[in-house]
């Protein structure tokens, strides 16, 4: 799934993701994507990946403060 480009709904407006990074995390899988800004910098955002209804990979939004924190954690390790 890494060095993927996709589309995804971001404050209500389709944008185009990179993935980055795909990662295992206390049994659930994240995706790690960039967003780019236009103005040659990009937002880096994280999801978990999970199964619908017709086993496909969908991501959703990180719930916890506890998962957003070691999330969190990871990308700034990967980019510092």
């Amino acid at each position: 799934m890494d060095d993927v480009k996709f589309k995804i709904e971001v404050d209500g407006e389709v944008k185009e993701a990179e993935m980055l990074k795909t990662i295992s995390l206390d049994g659930n899988d994240y995706a790690i994507y960039a967003i780019d800004k236009g103005d040659e910098t990009s937002d880096i955002l994280a999801s978990r990946i999970v199964k619908d209804s017709d086993g496909k990979d969908i991501l959703v939004d990180l719930e916890t403060d506890l998962e957003k924190a070691k999330i969190k954690d990871i990308v700034n390790a990967m980019f510092s």
